[in-house]
């Protein structure tokens, strides 16, 4: 079949469960919205310019000087905006300029530009099986453990699908992507620097998709989420989905035991047997529309004013749900049938990123 590449646009919440296989009711839970890591660690050097006043009775003009000095475990950015700390489950971004995020940059007759915001941590989370081939039907190549208990890690990609069995696959479950962003002080941070909230007027998220346009027809739409703060996440590494253990995440446990199919070290419900949607944020429901080249840019105005929904992606992650598609010419409202629409990542070289428009208040 002909596969198709594009640029999908989302926007916008991440999942959890037992240690206990899917419950294939689970997939009914997923309509509480209407339509209405592997941390690598740089070192980076940071210049610091040092003025040598001469004796008083020289007229020379005083001499300048530049000394160095090494920081370990941090990132600084060309743009001497921002400084990004890798140690720990949730980077944090250190804010050392100032001023309107705008200056310098080219902006419009309204006085605004757009910025982007690049993903810091990306991974997927699934609890897809196959009821006739044993294995994860959405895994990066063959693996013979059901998808909950495996940590996909720094993958280059992964499908999203939303599945019942029913429709041509025999597939049952879902899978979704999780998204952290770089954040400070309660702001995002871009690649400008620091974004004040209230400033962003409108905001999209892109992502480099692939789908078989034979099978999938114009219309998809997306489940958006956010998940607390609280529940952090470490990525992982490796570039292939890997038997959850140590501290991954996977789709049964926020934090994985010695094995994979040991209790959790953590929940991602906080204790054992609380069910997803107990622990994700609904944002709202998205529309796709694919073009020849992607897809339509998405309008996040149904979710409302940006400053009222984007302090929840602040400091927590961002899940992306399928939640409908057309398949061989028919619209299924409440399915994304396998094989589901593939996303890159982060470390597949095309990083998901927030696109702002922000204005001068």
């Amino acid at each position: 079949m002909n596969r198709k590449s594009f640029t999908a646009i989302l926007l916008g919440g991440a999942l959890a469960g037992g240690c206990s296989k899917p419950n294939p009711l689970f997939l009914d839970t997923w309509d509480v919205i209407t339509d209405s890591g592997s941390v690598s660690q740089t070192s980076a050097v940071t210049l610091e310019t040092t003025t040598i006043e001469p004796p008083t009775t020289t007229s020379d003009p005083p001499v300048t000087t530049t000394s160095s000095s090494t920081s370990p475990s941090t990132i600084t950015s060309s743009s001497d905006h921002t400084t990004t700390s890798t140690t720990g489950p949730n980077p944090t971004t250190e804010t050392t300029g100032e001023g309107f995020v705008c200056d310098g940059l080219d902006d419009d007759m309204d006085g605004c530009c757009e910025v982007e915001v690049i993903v810091e941590a990306d991974t997927f989370l699934s609890d897809a099986l196959n009821f006739v081939v044993p294995g994860c039907p959405v895994a990066p190549g063959p693996m013979d453990l059901d998808c909950q208990f495996l940590s996909f890690g720094a993958a280059k990609s992964g499908h999203l699908l939303k599945d019942d069995g029913s429709v041509d696959a025999a597939v049952l479950g879902v899978s979704m992507m999780l998204l952290r962003f770089p954040t400070k002080d309660g702001q995002l941070v871009s690649t400008e620097g620091p974004i004040v909230t209230e400033t962003i007027k409108a905001i999209r998220l892109e992502v480099l998709a692939k789908y078989d346009d034979i099978l999938y027809g114009e219309q998809m739409k997306f489940d958006l989420h956010t998940l607390d703060a609280g529940l952090e996440w470490v990525e992982g590494g490796g570039d292939a989905a890997t038997e959850c253990v140590d501290g991954l995440p996977s789709f049964a446990c926020r934090q994985c035991g010695a094995t994979y199919d040991a209790d959790c070290t953590a929940w991602w419900g906080g204790e054992p047997g609380k069910s997803i949607p107990e622990v994700l944020q609904p944002l709202g429901v998205v529309d796709a529309v694919a073009i020849n080249s992607g897809l339509e840019p998405i309008d996040l105005a149904p979710l409302g004013t940006p400053k009222d929904w984007v302090p929840a992606i602040v400091g927590g992650s961002l899940v992306v749900v399928p939640r409908s598609a057309v398949y061989k010419g028919t619209k299924y409202d409440e399915l994304f049938p396998a094989p589901g629409i593939e996303f890159h990542t982060l470390d597949g070289g095309a990083p998901p990123k927030l696109v702002a428009r922000v204005c001068e208040p």
